[in-house]
C-alpha cells in the first residue's frame, strides 16, 4: 500500500507584488496548523531552489511567523532524499535563523538547529514522505510557473540578477524602494517602473547607475525608459 503524501504547491497572488507560497499536503494546508502560517515569497523558496533536496540536507523554513517578522517563529524542516522518496522531517521553530526559506548563512550552515545555539521549539508535524517522482515534478512545475509575477516583480528579478547587492522592496503597483551601495555608504531611493520589456528596463537602469547618473536626475528627467 502506498503511504506517500502528495505535495501541491499553490501560489496565492491575491495581493499583487506580494505573492505567498502555500505548500499543501494531500490537499490540506497542514503546516499552517502549527500557527506559523506565513508563506514564503516565490522568489525565496522557488527561485532559490530551496525545496530541492541537497547533500548534506538543509533545514528549510517552509512557513514563517504571521506577525510580520518571518524569522521570529517558523516551520523549519530538514529536506532530504531517501532512495526513491523525498522526506521532510524534524519540524522545529527556530528564532533568529531565517529571514526567508533558506538559513541566513545559506549553504555554509545547512542546519541552524545543529550549528547554532538558538531558541527552538519542536512542532507537532509528523515525518512527511513523498514519492520523489511526484515531488520533483511538482517542484519543477512550480519553479517554472511565472503567472504570479507582475511587471514590477519581473523587472526587480532582472535587476537582482544584474546587481545581486541591490536590495529592493515593492511599495506599490509600479513602485519600489532601492537600497544600493554608494561608495562606503548606502543610498536609498524610490523608483517607478516604466512600461517595456523587463530585461531591457533592468539593463537600462543599471547602465544609468554605472554611468554615475544620480537617482534624483533619473526621476526628474524621466531618463529610465
Amino acid at each position: 500500500m502506498n503511504d506517500h503524501h502528495v505535495l501541491t504547491i499553490r501560489i496565492d497572488s491575491s495581493k499583487p507584488n506580494y505573492p505567498k507560497v502555500r505548500l499543501l499536503i494531500d490537499g490540506s494546508d497542514l503546516l499552517a496548523t502549527t500557527g506559523n502560517d506565513e508563506g514564503n515569497d516565490p522568489a525565496d523558496i522557488l527561485d532559490t531552489g530551496a525545496l530541492i533536496p541537497t547533500k548534506p540536507s538543509r533545514r528549510i523554513a517552509l512557513y514563517g511567523c504571521g506577525c510580520g517578522i518571518f524569522g521570529c517563529a517558523n516551520v523549519a524542516m530538514l529536506v532530504h532524499r531517501v532512495g526513491d522518496t523525498v522526506q521532510w522531517s524534524d519540524a522545529q521553530s527556530l528564532t533568529g535563523a531565517y529571514e526567508a526559506a533558506l538559513p541566513n548563512d545559506g549553504d555554509e550552515e545547512p542546519d541552524p538547529a545543529v550549528d547554532y545555539d538558538l531558541p527552538s521549539q519542536p512542532l507537532a508535524v509528523p515525518l512527511l514522505t513523498f514519492s520523489a517522482s511526484q515531488y520533483n515534478d511538482e517542484v519543477a512545475r512550480a519553479m517554472a510557473d511565472r503567472t504570479w509575477e507582475t511587471h514590477l516583480r519581473a523587472v526587480m528579478r532582472h535587476l537582482l540578477a544584474l546587481k545581486p547587492e541591490w536590495m529592493m522592496h515593492a511599495t506599490g503597483p509600479a513602485t519600489f524602494t532601492l537600497d544600493y551601495p554608494q561608495g562606503r555608504r548606502w543610498g536609498l531611493t524610490e523608483l517607478e517602473v516604466p512600461s517595456g520589456e523587463p530585461a531591457y528596463l533592468a539593463q537600462a537602469l543599471v547602465d544609468l547607475f554605472d554611468q554615475g547618473v544620480r537617482p534624483g536626475q533619473i526621476i526628474q528627467e524621466a531618463l529610465w525608459q
